[in-house]
């Protein structure tokens, strides 16, 4: 027990100094080295967590959209939602986190460059929901439209990463889930039902201490 707390505290380590780094001096110029020399872990010990530094950045992803569901489930305990609703509420904190502050905003914007590491996130979001979806989509027609989900949310995403004034971020999560429910093959009145719940839902819970970074 004490080995896998004191590796679980290691692992902790990493990833906040990861988010400190990437958050100030963005993902690209950050090494696996800088990340060594600001926590003071050794090299052969971060590799042993993580062997890549693409490996810490889906990490970081994946406990931020963890939170964000679990955020999302204590606050709808006492009503009946599917997967797919969900993932539309949980939608919307994740666009204001992630678009709301600069420097989270810049970091993003590398991730959507590096087609690898975003699909490999949008794999992961949408996959637990396959079972969920209102129609009788095959598993290889869903894995294309989750590709094609992630690359309008690329396209979209840095869009608006370039111009930030053309739209606001409620207005791109609507965009966004919209196309997202037509590629899904939910039915258009559906659709536009989860996400004026998911609008009415974030007015009224605040979840803006959950982050990606800082």
């Amino acid at each position: 027990m004490k080995k896998y707390k004191k590796g679980f505290q290691t692992e902790q380590v990493i990833l906040q100094t990861a988010k400190l780094l990437f958050y100030k001096n963005g993902y690209a110029k950050t090494s696996m080295r800088d990340i060594c020399a600001e926590s003071g872990i050794q090299l052969g010990t971060l590799t042993y967590y993580f062997k890549k530094k693409k490996d810490i950045a889906e990490r970081i992803y994946s406990e931020f959209i963890v939170r964000l569901l679990s955020f999302v489930r204590t606050n709808t305990y006492h009503i009946k939602m599917n997967g797919i609703q969900i993932n539309f509420h949980k939608q919307i904190y994740h666009y204001h986190a992630i678009y709301n502050d600069p420097q989270t905003r810049a970091f993003h914007a590398e991730m959507l460059h590096s087609e690898y590491i975003y699909q490999e996130i949008i794999l992961k979001l949408y996959n637990p929901y396959f079972r969920d979806l209102p129609n009788r989509m095959t598993k290889a027609d869903f894995d294309t439209a989750v590709f094609a989900d992630s690359c309008l949310r690329k396209e979209f995403g840095l869009q608006y990463i370039n111009a930030p004034q053309a739209k606001t971020i409620t207005e791109l999560y609507i965009t966004i889930q919209t196309m997202t429910g037509r590629l899904m093959r939910i039915p258009e009145a559906t659709t536009q039902q989860y996400i004026q719940e998911a609008l009415t839902f974030f007015e009224n819970n605040d979840g803006s201490a959950i982050r990606l970074l800082l």
